[in-house]
């Protein structure tokens, strides 16, 4: 039988690591979203790039939030 500590230290880092890989997913599609927006600068794109900041900023308080749940 499994001990009560180790149980809860293995269910600690289970939430922690997929905390950690919800984060990760939100930082590349953010990288990726960035990426494409600077594409649109570079080649004159103001309107393009504008669109693809939206929501840029909900999903930054999100991966916020998950990594402070770390903390």
């Amino acid at each position: 039988m499994t001990e009560p500590n180790t149980q809860s230290h293995n269910l600690d880092e289970a939430i922690r690591q997929r905390i950690l890989e919800r984060a990760r997913a939100i930082n590349t599609k953010l990288l990726s979203q960035l990426g494409t927006v600077a594409d649109d600068l570079a080649v004159g794109g103001h309107r393009a790039a504008l669109g693809g900041l939206d929501g840029i900023e909900r999903q930054i308080v999100i991966m916020r939030s998950l990594l402070l749940l770390l903390a």
